[in-house]
């Protein structure tokens, strides 16, 4: 990963909290309505997956958004990410999680973690904010840590949504000095990726503007079918949302 990018992550880390929270998830400069839209995204796309004997993976966990709802419902949480001020913030906002484990995502990418390890991993609006090699990179250590019955949540941004070719567009103008811009990816992009690094979706569920799918390594599995997911965001608090909506 681009050391500007980790460099932006960790400045941001080192501001106030409200900046922190607003560079992770637009629009949510409380700390009440920041930690109330995680509670919103657990729920709906990530405790449906998880069981009481779960060892959960969050990649990119920035300061634990979904951290602090995922980890009372597993046995054992590991939240990962590139910058260390991140992580700190996270230790301050989640000590009282027993169960919890946050180690630093190395600059090559590579999980330091066990093959096999994990029952759930998820990597929710992460890959906006890297190359798309980094990326698959990512996906590749996905596959290597989860069990063999292991399933993992991922999730693409979609160019074809108007929000992001707006955002696409925009970042086509202004360049991109700090290594952030959002990356977009076509349907066809997205399921490519995941077929190169071994992963085979099972469900998808339905964001507008994502291709969110709960993925394992086998590709006859089925998981059954997920409802179409409703965002509790209106107005111009859903279109900042979806242009910068991040889960750390």
């Amino acid at each position: 990963m681009k050391p500007q990018a980790i460099q932006y992550w960790n400045s941001k880390a080192e501001a106030s909290d409200a900046e922190t929270r607003d560079a992770i998830l637009c629009g949510f400069l409380s700390e009440k309505s920041f930690d109330e839209a995680g509670k919103v995204d657990a729920e709906h796309l990530l405790l449906p997956f998880i069981q009481p004997g779960h060892t959960v993976l969050d990649i990119g966990c920035g300061i634990g958004r979904l951290l602090k709802w995922v980890a009372p419902r597993c046995s054992k949480a590991i939240g990962m990410d590139i910058s260390k001020g991140m992580l700190a913030k996270a230790r301050r906002r989640l000590s009282s999680l027993p169960n919890l484990e946050l180690m630093q995502l190395p600059q090559r990418l590579t999980f330091p973690l066990a093959s096999a390890s994990v029952d759930f991993a998820y990597f929710y609006h992460v890959s906006e904010h890297m190359d798309r090699e980094d990326a698959y990179k990512i996906l590749g250590e996905i596959r290597r840590t989860l069990k063999s019955n292991g399933v993992a949540l991922v999730q693409f941004s979609l160019l074809d949504h108007p929000d992001n070719r707006g955002e696409f567009l925009r970042w086509a103008k202004a360049g991109d000095a700090e290594g952030v811009r959002s990356r977009f990816y076509t349907e066809q992009e997205a399921h490519l990726m995941l077929d190169m690094a071994g992963l085979h979706p099972q469900v998808r569920l339905y964001v507008p503007g994502e291709l969110v799918v709960a993925v394992t390594k086998r590709s006859q599995d089925t998981l059954g079918e997920m409802p179409l997911i409703q965002l509790p965001f209106t107005g111009q608090q859903a279109s900042r949302a979806a242009r910068r909506r991040r889960k750390r």
